[in-house]
């Protein structure tokens, strides 16, 4: 048995055939006895380590003992083929660092019972996922002109560089023939005057997708990537104008990306066209640096197509350029049905009613999605009391309960309108307060009070912005029309309000018009105000935001799946990439592999960083809970423990190569061999000096883009533009020049 909770090792695919990172377990082991070789640190290392295949450089690699690069102290070689203890499992794979211990996560190569409890190794349930044979297998794309990683499953089997025509490389494309699914990931310059991922997400909105055909802004997530950078996820429905393929639409989006620079490189358009295109974008905003990653489908996708699409863009798959990852082995342990009260907050204003009855008849989306994840759940209803500025009924539930009868919610949920007095985030918090003090653990439900143990939902239903916020930011409280507000003390309000939920642990979700600028939802309906206020707070809390002009019921299963997430308490110990993540629940003899599904499987929230578990998949009393998955690392991250590849250089690699420990540099789809460097913007291997000092642009230009030094001013490649006679274009500055002859 795999005794301990936790696994970490580093283990990094390229799409060359060599891989990046050895295996490096934490925490304290047992000491392995070989009695045949029963002093095994003292096993030389080989005298050198194979060249990457796909490399372009064929000069075979330093041994270990001579390479300046290598760390001291690497693990002793173990003979890939070597299976000590006969259980068919070699002994490397068992003893994946190679140290001699039996670490946490490892099963010893001298016992085929580690943990002597009558059951084989093989036949645990941590060895279905925590096992190198057995772990999810996945593919990790570096695009070093991107300063990113993208990590992706194994099955999105096609994949391309995109190349600008003076041979920079600032992108990527992939496609997964099994859910019809295309993605791009592009690194570029923010947008000017750009400091957060929304202003960045709305630049690409207007000049990028606008390419694509008319946009409709549908959910948005803000988050923190697993490197700490502010990020993105949001989802959009793109009406083109004509049909179109994933792929060639992917394609489009990365030139329009790219302020329409060409790209060569992309793959073959094919598939199936369709005029609705469905888009989930991530963003994430570094310093100087943007990445932004799309994944497309044509037409609705389905459910596995959702999940896909949901991993590319999640923000847990991407990394900086020189990464590297360890394999985690969490065990958790069946638990009991989770819990949501779930309070809906409805603007009663003078133009609400119609989106009431809409929110009404899609009430069952909600309720077929919490069903599914058998989530036990209650819901009620706080309005606004829009008309009286100053009621005292504000907070209020109607009919003074919660209930877990969906056609009472219904009736509940319209309330009418009249007025035009909207303090939404307000209203959520007097509602958790009048629900106080919540039931205990095991006391008798009522209806008038929160539970213990249930999480809290607030739902905002709005077509304005939040009331303090529009006297705040607007400094009018009167304020009509889209315009964003954008004095100074609306951020007041929003902090305010975001410590005041956090304080109840409860999570906002709202169901308002799209910042910055509202939305129309009909040509016949008034635009909707900006929901000011209420995004922020949603964000803030790990809540999500939901187009008011988008599709209701899409919006509800949104509330419904956050709601699972903060309810579940399948909770991981550190941050997965989510493409990586494999589960297997049960007990030996009855084991199952759970896969992906929304409907019979498993999800995974990013945000709350939680599995939950859908249909018959749910974990019986007493079967374990495994989950294996690999996580980001680079060298001399702070959070994880020193192994050898702290030692190597910034963008080296950590390769397993005879499980050795070998520091080089990655580039693109192959590893530079010793003593190279690699091109940041052609990723291709080279001599140190390759990459060139800050010209006269100061660093300024863009993809696409090359520096003019005569005019210290940015402008296309002569190979986009062409030149004029006599001159001609040159491959080494990509400017037109006089001919050397």
């Amino acid at each position: 048995m795999i005794s301990a909770r936790i696994l970490a090792a580093t283990f990094l695919v390229l799409s060359a055939p060599l891989y990046a990172c050895s295996e490096q377990a934490v925490g304290a082991g047992n000491t392995i006895v070989d009695p045949n070789n029963p002093n095994p640190s003292g096993s030389p290392n080989p005298s050198g380590s194979p060249n990457p295949s796909g490399s372009p450089n064929p000069t075979a690699s330093p041994s270990p003992s001579s390479n300046p690069n290598n760390p001291p102290n690497t693990p002793p070689v173990i003979p890939p083929a070597r299976d000590t203890d006969g259980d068919g499992v070699p002994d490397a794979q068992e003893d994946r660092n190679g140290n001699g211990m039996v670490d946490p996560g490892e099963t010893s190569p001298t016992s085929a019972d580690t943990d002597s409890d009558g059951v084989p190794d093989v036949d645990e349930v941590e060895f279905q996922v925590c096992s190198e044979r057995n772990e999810r297998k996945v593919t990790v794309h570096d695009v070093p002109g991107a300063d990113a990683m993208l990590m992706v499953d194994s099955v999105v089997a096609d994949r391309a560089y995109l190349t600008t025509a003076d041979g920079k490389i600032p992108g990527l494309q992939v496609f997964d023939p099994s859910t019809g699914v295309a993605a791009i990931l592009i690194g570029k310059r923010p947008a000017g005057g750009v400091a957060a991922p929304s202003a960045q997400r709305e630049n690409e909105r207007r000049n990028s997708l606008d390419d694509l055909g008319a946009v409709t802004l549908q959910q948005t997530r803000a988050f923190t990537t697993v490197e700490g950078f502010p990020a993105e996820q949001a989802t959009f429905l793109v009406r083109s104008l004509t049909q179109r393929d994933a792929k060639s639409a992917a394609a489009a989006l990365a030139t329009a990306m790219l302020g329409g620079a060409p790209l060569s490189g992309a793959l073959a358009a094919g598939g199936g066209g369709e005029r609705e295109l469905y888009v989930s974008l991530l963003t994430v905003l570094r310093p100087q640096r943007v990445v932004l990653v799309a994944a497309i489908s044509a037409g609705m996708p389905s459910d596995n197509a959702a999940i896909r699409m949901e991993e590319l863009t999640d923000g847990t798959n991407v990394a900086r350029h020189g990464s590297f990852s360890r394999h985690i082995c969490d065990q958790l342990e069946a638990t009991a049905e989770a819990k949501a009260d779930i309070i809906f907050v409805v603007d009663d204003s003078g133009s609400m009613e119609d989106d009431q009855q809409a929110l009404a008849a899609a009430a069952d989306a909600m309720g077929d999605v919490l069903a599914t994840a058998q989530i036990d759940y209650r819901l009620g209803v706080a309005r606004m009391f829009a008309p009286d500025q100053n009621s005292r009924n504000r907070g209020d539930l109607e009919n003074d309960r919660l209930t877990t009868n969906l056609n009472d919610f219904r009736n509940d949920i319209v309330v009418g309108a009249s007025g035009g007095w909207e303090p939404g985030l307000e209203t959520g918090i007097l509602a958790i307060d009048k629900l106080l003090p919540k039931t205990a653990v095991g006391a008798p439900v009522r209806a008038d009070k929160l539970r213990e143990d249930a999480a809290v939902v607030v739902v905002v239903l709005s077509d304005e912005r939040d009331q303090a916020m529009e006297c705040a930011a607007c400094g009018d409280c009167n304020q009509t029309g889209q315009d964003f507000c954008t004095r100074s003390q609306g951020q007041g309000v929003i902090d305010d309000f975001t410590r005041q939920y956090r304080a109840r642990n409860a999570v906002l979700f709202s169901i308002v018009g799209d910042l910055p600028n509202g939305c129309q939802q009909t040509s016949t309906r008034s635009d909707f105000e900006p929901g000011q206020g209420y995004v922020e707070v949603a964000n803030a809390t790990g809540g999500k935001f939901g187009s008011l002009c988008g599709d209701m019921r899409q919006n509800l299963a949104d509330v419904a799946r956050v709601a699972s997430g903060v309810a579940s308490a399948y909770e991981l110990s550190t941050i997965p990439a989510s493409s990586s993540i494999k589960v297997a629940i049960g007990r030996p003899g009855a084991i199952r592999i759970i896969p992906r599904s929304r409907v019979d499987g498993f999800d995974y929230d990013s945000v709350q960083n939680k599995i939950i578990f859908n249909g018959a998949s749910r974990p019986s009393d007493g079967d374990k809970v495994i989950i294996g998955y690999r996580r980001w690392d680079f060298a001399d991250d702070p959070r994880t423990p020193v192994d050898p590849c702290d030692d190597c250089a910034a963008n080296s690699s950590c390769l397993p190569s005879l499980n050795t420990v070998d520091c080089q540099p990655i580039c693109g789809a192959v590893i530079c061999v010793a003593g190279d460097a690699c091109s940041i913007d052609s990723g291709t291997c080279g001599q140190p000096g390759m990459n060139p000092p800050p010209d006269a642009c100061r660093g300024m230009c863009d993809v696409g883009q090359v520096c003019n030094p005569s005019t210290s001013s940015c402008q296309p490649p002569c190979e986009q533009t062409g030149c004029m006679a006599p001159l001609t274009c040159s491959v080494f500055s990509h400017l037109c020049e006089i001919p050397p002859f």
